[in-house]
């Protein structure tokens, strides 16, 4: 390291070069100046950045997010949103109970009624009196599936079915002499067909009375989740078969199964309650969900809970049923369902195994923008069994059996902000967690001085809290407080503005908010928090330049002027940095440093000398 002890001398490259003037030093670590191009954006602030959160619609799922494509994208949430400009509360959710001990497992519309199997206990819905009434028949068993044919209902009992045709309950055995063993349900060609637990399918023209065997399915027994109907090739409707490893189509003409373009990696859970919705099936595999659409060749499309990054652990699980609604298609994600499953044969690469954690059961909603949450299981380990959309008692209603109970859900025939609704009703409380923000520079810091937001629906009970955690630590969160709001409960409608540390501002590589909404007593209003402000520096890590005079007019420390103009024109062509000392050779004023620019002036003829400006970047 080379000792600078004069005033006048500068140690550069190597070289002591004598200078005109001081040394200016600047600060040489800025962004180059924005340039709007059109009407003004968000961004267009020449100092400060922003980012605006006011659209969620593209569902949960993103943890980490890429601003310009995950704008209206959050990590999780159970309040609605479905509606650009609001967050709001959930729809409220009505618990009805539970007469019995035994789970529910089967729910279904039956003459404008809503039917329930507590276990083997059947059960109707009684919408005057908001309650179950009176045990209606003792089934031999749970049953495991339900169908509405030509008027009469029928349950699948696993060794038999029962029938009830709106006065009578009469079980398979006495309508067909022996007993009809039946798992799974489908009407079809004005036809009934059943399908027991070893894969036969048989079909009835009479109600039950008789049946003809159809096609056998040539897995093991067990393997098999589902019956439902879609479309072939040819655009006519068919029965499907779900299978713990794909989907099986009717030939009903050569009475056997066919194996479709979708051959899923053997799962327990694999097409479990599959369904037709709008144009295509939907095939659920664990957390996986399949559209399947029938064409030469097959168009198959992945648009499940387990893309881009899932879920959050606690909520993960199996998708047990699907549910075709109006306006959305209905998953019921199971998390109990603890699954085991060996990756490869016994022995050949070890015993390599999954395992699935148990954890919060919950609803979800795909309306072909995104997933949301409907409802989210009040504790660990209880699970979801069945459900059905329905207009039972005139009402369109989503039930489901969840925690050893039965809820509903009001639906929507039009799609409407729920403020508009004047007889909508919310929940009690949601929780909604952005995505982990880097304004699409991981590597840069940033400096978030202050938050804004506009809520409205607010009062001293109807109210809205928000957190920010930093740096992708998922745990801890720090609650925003104002003056005005000590407690961080905004119950005071307008905007409202949040500063960081006094506004010294906190630095970050990432940050996220979470938001927290609340209501009283009363269910018909909710807080809405229209939008969400963060205002922003991009920062760079210090980098100093330098300006100086060298004069290269003059022969200097044992070097002529024409060795000391050669050293710096070598200097200004090298690849690599250079040590840099204007001070006493104390380490903290050498730099490491680039010849950015130089200027100067050169006597001509024989002589090889001038003064030179030169400007050093330390990078």
């Amino acid at each position: 390291m080379a000792a600078v002890f004069r005033t006048t001398e500068v140690s550069l490259f190597g070289t002591y070069f004598p200078i005109v003037g001081p040394i200016q030093q600047m600060l040489a670590s800025q962004f180059a100046p924005k340039q709007v191009t059109g009407d003004y954006s968000k961004d267009s602030e020449q100092i400060a950045s922003s980012w605006i959160l006011q659209d969620s619609r593209g569902g949960i799922g993103i943890k980490d997010m890429m601003e310009v494509k995950d704008a209206d994208r959050c990590w999780w949430s159970t309040a609605e949103i479905g509606y650009k400009g609001h967050l709001l509360l959930p729809v409220l959710v009505t618990n009805c109970g539970n007469p019995t001990a035994a789970d529910p497992a089967v729910i279904i519309e039956y003459g404008n009624a809503l039917y329930v199997a507590f276990g083997a206990d059947v059960r109707k819905w009684n919408e005057g009196l908001a309650a179950f009434g009176s045990s209606l028949v003792t089934l031999v068993a749970a049953p495991t599936d339900g169908i509405v044919h030509k008027s009469k209902l029928y349950l699948a009992m696993g060794t038999d079915f029962e029938r009830f045709d709106g006065s009578t309950w009469t079980d398979g055995a006495t309508l067909s002499g022996v007993a009809k063993a039946s798992r799974y349900f489908i009407e079809w060609d004005s036809k009934l067909f059943r399908l027991d637990n070893n894969g036969a399918l048989f079909y009835s023209t009479n109600e039950g009375v008789t049946w003809t065997a159809s096609a056998v399915s040539t897995l093991p027994a067990g393997y098999f989740t589902s019956l439902f109907l879609y479309r072939d090739v040819a655009g006519d409707v068919i029965v499907y078969l779900g299978t713990k490893q794909g989907i099986y189509a009717l030939d009903f003409v050569s009475a056997k199964w066919v194996e479709t373009e979708l051959v899923l990696p053997y799962h327990d859970y694999a097409a479990m309650g599959a369904t037709w919705w709008r144009d295509a099936a939907y095939i659920g595999s664990g957390m996986a969900l399949y559209r399947y659409v029938t064409s030469n060749p097959a168009v198959v499309s992945l648009m499940g809970l387990d893309r881009d990054y899932g879920l959050p652990s606690g909520y993960v699980g199996n998708i047990i049923k699907l549910l075709p609604g109006h306006n959305a298609l209905y998953a019921l994600m199971d998390a109990t369902t603890m699954l085991v499953q060996d990756l490869y044969p016994a022995g050949l690469y070890g015993d390599v195994q999954i395992y699935d954690n148990e954890g919060y059961s919950a609803v979800f909603r795909w309306d072909t923008f995104g997933w949301g949450v409907v409802y989210l299981g009040i504790a660990a380990g209880t699970p979801v069994k069945t459900g059905v959309v329905c207009t039972a008692d005139d009402y369109y209603r989503l039930w489901f059996a969840m925690d050893n109970k039965v809820f509903y859900v009001p639906l929507q025939v039009t799609i409407q902000n729920p403020l508009e609704v004047a007889d909508f009703l919310f929940g009690a409380s949601a929780e909604h967690i952005t995505p982990w923000f880097d304004a699409d520079n991981a590597v840069i810091d940033k400096l978030g001085f202050k938050a804004n937001g506009y809520v409205t629906g607010t009062s001293a009970t109807e109210y809205a809290k928000l957190y920010y955690g930093l740096n992708y630590d998922d745990s801890p969160w720090t609650l925003l407080t104002t003056t005005a709001f000590p407690d961080g409960q905004i119950d005071a409608d307008g905007e409202v503005e949040f500063t960081f540390a006094s506004l010294a501002g906190v630095a970050f590589k990432a940050i996220r908010f979470k938001v927290e909404l609340a209501r009283g007593g009363t269910t018909s209003v909710s807080p809405d928090l229209r939008w969400l402000r963060l205002s922003y520096i991009k920062l760079l890590a210090a980098q100093w330049g330098f300006r100086a005079q060298l004069d290269c007019s003059r022969n200097y420390r044992f070097k002529s002027a024409k060795s000391l103009l050669a050293a710096l024109k070598t200097a200004v062509e090298t690849q690599t940095l250079g040590a840099f000392t204007f001070r006493n050779g104390n380490g903290a004023e050498t730099h490491q440093v680039r010849i950015a620019s130089l200027e100067g002036v050169e006597v001509g003829g024989k002589r090889s000398e001038g003064i030179y400006s030169v400007a050093l970047v330390a990078p």
